[in-house]
């Protein structure tokens, strides 16, 4: 999606590039004189879109002890193409560090808990219970106010979570470290799953229950079967008993989970908040799922087999102590840091909930004015324009027609998923989203690799979704084929036997959700959405990361 102007400015910009490098630093790999004062460096944006340096990442890499940039590569791209090989610069490794980074290591090994995000977790449901009545603040006061949460508690709670990225890192880097003797890629991913408290899986669990009340009400199942359209109101309108208390359940949730969006970085993103007919539309297909789709169910499976798989390990390293104590230390810090890592973005998106509405009044203030078009207009201004349209509207409105159009255009463009600084193609040159697939469709036979993400297998029909909100067009038990998922897709992933993705990495967000809800998957299966068509008959094996065509 294309970065506007002003979530590059209020968002994915300089001040997330300062997050980033403060949490580097705190780590002990670079130091703050590394960095350009003056432009990004650990963030790109081109032509629109967010890029994150991976040549950072790489040099963080061959600057850890038992890293390497391969490593960096891997976490972060997984088996994704187009990256090219790694080059030694002058630099890159630095003895300097070793000693701080070790301290980290150190840290990060011994960690039995992390209370701190737990604590984070209180300060966001307070700031969000603290959230001042918005018609009653000025403009002025309302884009204050939204800079305010951003410097009291967005930017330290991102600091916190690109921080547990590098932490995290380390603990799967270990793992593979650990299980290298058995030359067998399959096994890291079979121990990654079924840690259990992933927090951004939970709004799977709330929507289930909110489906489970629909299901149980002929009064409720006549009124979602009759649309999404409108139903927010309609039920809202009603007295009885069933549909006063889904309504308070579903306020609810909101209240808990309505930070939550399939655009999590963006500065005007549909959030269930903002479209509850989202957050409706969810659960108008969890209410036809039985029973035994519950993902509280569903999830044993994978701890169960973790478990067991854990035992023939300990056994078959019984005669190699110092390997098996890898293999231990990797197993206790990946109980604490993989539930951690979803919990600090957690944090982090509820705070930044919390500088967007503001901004969101802001811009229907100027929409009901007449001076804006829509709500979303207001994000084709920078930050500074926004502070500038407050004195003057007029003098900044006329620039957002160009960049509208521009925008728009953009958007219908696919861009490369890693550009090289000196060699980035004109927009112009890039394919357009709607042209057919540099590679040919799938046939039958055929076997597509990519990335297991989650162990198992499931066989079913493909539903090609590019974006969450054509979810009343995935049937249960369909295999969900998308470009890439984030927390807003979460629900959907009960609803589906197997998930398919164009790109990931081992702890991107449908590689953690699809182990915490065992699912098998299968992620960085290049162009699939373009590949696989609605309909086909596939089967995914999570566990050797092939997707076989029927």
């Amino acid at each position: 999606m294309v970065a506007s102007p002003l979530q590059q400015t209020a968002i994915s910009g300089w001040r997330s590039e300062i997050a980033w490098r403060k949490a580097l630093v705190d780590f002990g790999a670079f130091d703050e004189s590394e960095f350009r004062s003056d432009d990004l460096d650990i963030l790109g944006i081109v032509h629109g879109y967010i890029y994150m340096n991976l040549s950072i990442q790489r040099v963080f890499g061959a600057r850890m002890p038992g890293a390497s940039p391969e490593l960096m590569d891997r976490t972060y791209v997984g088996d994704s193409k187009g990256a090219p090989p790694y080059e030694a610069q002058p630099g890159d490794d630095a003895p300097q560090y070793t000693e701080r980074i070790v301290k980290s290591i150190e840290r990060v090994f011994s960690t039995q808990s992390r209370p701190d995000l737990d604590e984070d977790a209180e300060s966001t449901t307070a700031l969000r219970a603290r959230r001042p009545d918005y018609s009653a603040l000025s403009n002025s006061e309302l884009l204050a106010y939204s800079s305010k949460v951003w410097d009291e508690h967005a930017a330290e709670l991102l600091r916190k979570h690109m921080l547990m990225m590098y932490e995290s890192s380390m603990v799967t880097g270990l793992l593979e470290e650990a299980l290298a003797p058995f030359e067998d890629p399959t096994l890291a991913v079979r121990l990654m799953g079924g840690w259990g408290g992933v927090a951004s899986a939970a709004p799977a669990v709330g929507l289930w229950e909110l489906g489970r009340i629909v299901a149980g009400s002929p009064e409720l199942t006549a009124d979602f079967d009759s649309g999404v359209n409108g139903l927010h109101e309609r039920l809202h309108d009603r007295t009885d008993e069933v549909s006063q208390r889904f309504v308070k359940a579903f306020e609810d949730f909101l209240l808990e989970f309505g930070s939550r969006s399939t655009q999590e970085w963006d500065v005007f993103p549909p959030t269930w908040e903002t479209h509850p007919e989202i957050a409706l539309g969810l659960t108008d297909r969890l209410r036809l799922l039985p029973e035994d789709k519950d993902p509280r169910r569903t999830a044993p499976r994978v701890r169960e087999e973790r478990e067991a798989l854990t035992a023939q390990l300990r056994e078959r390293l019984a005669d190699r102590p110092e390997q098996l104590e890898k293999l231990e230390v990797a197993l206790r810090t990946m109980s604490v840091w993989m539930p951690a890592r979803e919990l600090s973005k957690t944090n982090f998106i509820r705070a930044l909930h919390e500088c967007r509405l503001p901004l969101r009044e802001l811009g229907r203030r100027f929409t009901d004015s007449g001076h804006l078009e829509s709500i979303e207009d207001l994000s084709l201004l920078r930050l500074g324009e926004v502070e500038e349209m407050l004195g003057d509207p007029d003098a900044v409105i006329k620039r957002i027609p160009e960049r509208k159009e521009w925008m728009k255009q953009l958007e219908s463009l696919e861009p490369p998923f890693v550009v090289v600084t000196d060699q980035v193609p004109p927009a112009a040159e890039w394919p357009r989203r709607s042209a057919p697939s540099a590679l040919p469709p799938v046939q039958p036979g055929e076997i597509l690799t990519g990335l297991g993400a989650c162990s198992g297998s499931a066989t079913g029909i493909a539903r090609v979704i590019d974006d969450p909100s054509e979810a009343t067009e995935l049937e249960p038990g369909e295999i969900l084929v998308a470009p890439e998922t984030d927390p807003g897709w979460t629900p959907l992933f009960t609803s589906c036997s197997a998930v398919v993705v164009n790109v990931g990495s081992p702890l991107s967000h449908a590689a953690i959700i699809s182990r915490e809800l065992g699912i098998p998957a299968v992620l960085a299966v290049e162009q699939a959405t373009k590949r696989i068509k609605t309909g086909t008959v596939i089967t995914v094996d999570g566990t050797a990361g092939t997707v076989t065509v029927h």
